[in-house]
């Protein structure tokens, strides 16, 4: 029987978003006739329960903001105990920890997943410098990464002077049989959110900061309001915004027809109940959200910023805006709400694109892909 190739990953964060969805269609999608998966993430992650349905070696570790020396001991451990062949660490302190961990195995391999320019961490301006120059002495422990973008791939390069050998793109995937643009949830989510009367909804989803733009999006919600009254808006998360985001739909009197949903599982059902999908980013990846718009076929404006164009194809997929500017956002959501015939030939575009290179499959294979290489160039 040959031996199976374990794989430790290891995650920061606490909540389930983007990032943590990756890792979920890792975990359940890897072939485990060559795979065995452990997951080494803090105490109180929601990945725990997630991990146990999928009959993952669950390890709670602490990987708080600090530098910690016992959590780098008690990644040794685990690395050792397990046998573990390759490391797989997401996120800014699960990389830290991981590589100052590996550099004392040196026959352990580390792949770091880059889902995120620097700039979109959500993290002061000194902590950022802080970061750049730990992330500069200790790339070198980094055996591959994945970069969820070209661009990010690009900008490892040209800003962090990573060998482009060393950087593989594997776009982010979506289970496209769960994202059937034929589903009618609408009756159901409306009833969740309070939401009494069938006016179209605009739709955002993700984690309320800065990065996300949601201030932009508000005030184009004003002037669509203004123009069109029976519409209403959705935002789906949380986060340190939130409160600042609720004052300002107040001072712009549109409370009344702005639902914040708050965090939700149910993303499907939501984006079929979707008129219109707005993302209003100033910064991104390769937004993991988008892609679940295409796959469920809804109309998208989104800012025409890095990752995004690499989903979107401006006036055949969706309408790319700048960012950071409320008018054209407005503007364009209005144009789909008013163009039904545009609306709907986007929306079946999205879909068809979203199967061509966005299943969960394609990614899965290019991550053990990786994974082989990495072992191959091992025994040589």
């Amino acid at each position: 029987m040959v031996d199976k190739i374990r794989i430790l990953y290891v995650i920061d964060a606490l909540e389930f978003g983007g990032g943590e969805r990756g890792f979920s269609q890792l975990s359940t999608g890897i072939d485990k006739k060559r795979f065995k998966t452990y997951l080494a993430a803090h105490p109180e992650s929601k990945l725990e329960e997630m991990a146990r349905l999928d009959n993952i070696s669950f390890i709670p570790i602490d990987m708080d903001r600090k530098v910690n020396f016992k959590t780098i001991a008690q990644l040794l451990r685990i690395v050792n105990q397990h046998q573990i062949h390759i490391v797989h660490s997401m996120g800014a302190r699960a990389d830290f920890f991981a590589r100052m961990a590996v550099r004392k195995l040196p026959k352990i391999s580390l792949v770091c997943t880059v889902a995120m320019p620097v700039e979109g961490f959500d993290i002061g301006f000194i902590r950022k410098i802080v970061y750049k120059i730990a992330d500069r002495f200790s790339s070198r422990y980094v055996t591959q990464f994945i970069a969820v973008s070209k661009a990010l791939k690009d900008q490892l390069i040209r800003k962090r002077k990573i060998h482009s050998d060393r950087i593989t793109v594997v776009h982010n995937g979506v289970e496209l049989d769960q994202y059937n643009p034929g589903m009618d949830a609408s009756e159901k989510i409306r009833l969740l959110l309070g939401i009494t009367d069938d006016y179209p909804i605009i739709g955002a989803i993700g984690r309320l900061v800065h990065q996300k733009g949601y201030s932009h999006f508000l005030q184009a919600a004003k002037q669509v309001y203004v123009e069109k009254k029976y519409v209403r808006f959705v935002i789906v998360g949380h986060g340190p915004e939130e409160d600042n985001l609720k004052s300002m739909a107040k001072s712009l009197g549109i409370s009344h027809v702005c639902t914040f949903a708050g965090l939700r599982r149910d993303i499907p059902e939501l984006l079929s109940t979707f008129e219109v999908f707005v993302l209003s980013s100033v910064l991104e990846g390769l937004p993991r959200i988008v892609i679940e718009a295409m796959a469920m076929g809804r109309p998208i404006v989104a800012t025409d910023i890095d990752g995004v164009r690499e989903e979107l194809e401006d006036g055949i997929t969706g309408l790319l805006v700048p960012p950071e500017n409320s008018d054209s956002l407005a503007k364009s959501i209005i144009d789909l709400l008013t163009d039904k015939d545009k609306s709907v030939q986007m929306g079946i575009n999205a879909r068809r694109v979203a199967e061509e290179r966005f299943g969960v499959g394609i990614m899965l294979k290019n991550v053990e892909e990786v994974y082989e290489e990495i072992l191959q160039q091992n025994r040589e």
